[in-house]
C-alpha cells in the first residue's frame, strides 16, 4: 500500500555509470510530456511493485500485486509478503477496503483505506499506488514552478534496467526545506499533504503523529517538508513513456524507491476480477 519522491553523492554517481551521455537531440520536457500523456491514457493496469521505504529510520522492502482500473475506481493490491489482500471499489462498502489476511484466513475485514490499521508504517494509501500518481506529483512539481522547469528537471541520458532502455530524469529541488504551518479548522496530515503536494508520512513522523490519523486540532504549528523531496530520480520505459522505477531522496538520503515490473497497460480485466469471488483470491 504504498505508491513517491531524492541522495548522497556517492549514490548519484553509481547511479551514473552505465548511462549513456544525454544526447543533444532529445528534450527532458518532450520526455515529461509524453510521460504525461502515456499515463493520461491508461485506463486499466496491472504490475508488481517492489517498493523500499524509510520506516524510523529503517529501510523495509515489500513486495506486492496491484490490479487497478481507473473509472470506475476498482483496486486490488496483494502483498506477496505479509499474505495480505485488500479490494476497494469506487461506491460500495461504505468506501471501506475488504481485506483478507493470512493469519486470520477465515474471517474478512472491512477497514477505512484513511485509518491507522491500513496506514501503520505506510508512506501512502492504496489510492497512490501505479503511475497515475507519480505523473500526477510531477505534473503538482511543475504547475507550481512553471518557470522553472529547467532549473528542477535535467534529462540524464539512457540506461537499461530490467532488460529495458530507460529514459533517466533527474527532478533536483535544494531549496527543499521544512516550513512551518499552522492548522486550520478540520484539517488531517491526510488533507495538508495533498494541498502542499508533500509526503503525508513525512509530517506525522516529523510532528510525532505517526499513529493520529484524525483532526488536528487548529492552529497547532507542523513541520512540513516543502517540496516532496530534495531529489527524485524516474527511469522512463523509452517504448512505452511509462515509469517503471522511481527513487526519492531527502535530507537523510534514500525516502522510498518503488520499482515496477512485469507492467500490463490497459489490460481487458474479467468481469468479477475486482470481487471477492475471483478465481486467484484468498477471500
Amino acid at each position: 500500500m504504498r505508491f513517491l519522491r531524492i541522495v548522497p553523492v556517492l549514490m548519484v554517481m553509481l547511479m551514473f555509470l552505465g548511462a549513456s551521455s544525454p544526447s543533444e537531440t532529445v528534450s527532458c520536457r518532450d520526455i515529461i510530456q509524453q510521460m504525461m500523456d502515456s499515463i493520461k491514457n491508461i485506463k486499466t493496469q496491472k504490475y508488481e511493485v517492489r517498493a523500499t521505504e524509510r520506516v524510523n529510520n529503517n529501510l523495509h522492502i515489500a513486495e506486492s500485486k496491484v490490479k487497478i482500473n481507473y473509472s470506475p475506481k476498482k483496486i486490488y493490491f496483494g502483498s506477496i509478503s505479509k499474505g495480505v489482500e485488500v479490494l476497494w471499489l469506487e461506491g460500495k462498502n461504505k468506501g471501506n477496503a475488504t481485506v483478507h489476511s493470512r493469519t486470520l484466513p477465515f474471517v474478512n475485514l472491512d477497514l477505512d483505506p484513511y485509518g491507522s490499521i491500513m496506514r501503520k508504517d505506510q508512506h501512502h494509501t492504496i489510492f497512490e499506488l501505479g503511475t497515475q500518481y507519480v505523473g500526477a506529483t510531477i505534473a503538482n512539481t511543475i504547475i507550481k514552478a512553471p518557470k522553472d522547469f529547467n532549473k528542477h528537471f535535467k534529462y540524464a541520458g539512457v540506461l537499461t534496467w530490467n532488460n529495458t532502455e530507460c529514459y533517466q530524469v533527474i527532478i533536483d529541488y535544494p531549496e527543499y526545506k521544512y516550513i512551518e504551518y499552522t492548522t486550520q479548522k478540520g484539517e488531517t496530515v491526510t488533507s495538508i499533504s495533498h494541498k502542499l503536494n508533500t509526503s503525508d508520512y513525512k509530517i506525522r513522523y516529523k510532528n510525532d503523529l505517526s499513529s493520529y490519523f484524525g483532526t488536528i486540532k487548529e492552529g497547532k504549528t507542523l513541520l512540513i517538508p516543502v517540496p516532496y523531496s530534495n531529489k527524485v530520480i524516474v527511469f522512463i520505459d523509452k517504448k512505452t513513456f511509462i515509469p517503471i522505477k522511481v527513487m526519492v531522496y531527502d535530507e537523510a538520503g534514500l525516502f522510498e524507491e518503488y520499482e515496477f515490473f512485469n507492467v500490463l497497460i490497459n489490460p481487458v480485466f474479467a468481469s468479477d476480477e475486482f470481487s471477492t469471488s475471483f478465481k486467484d483470491y484468498s477471500f
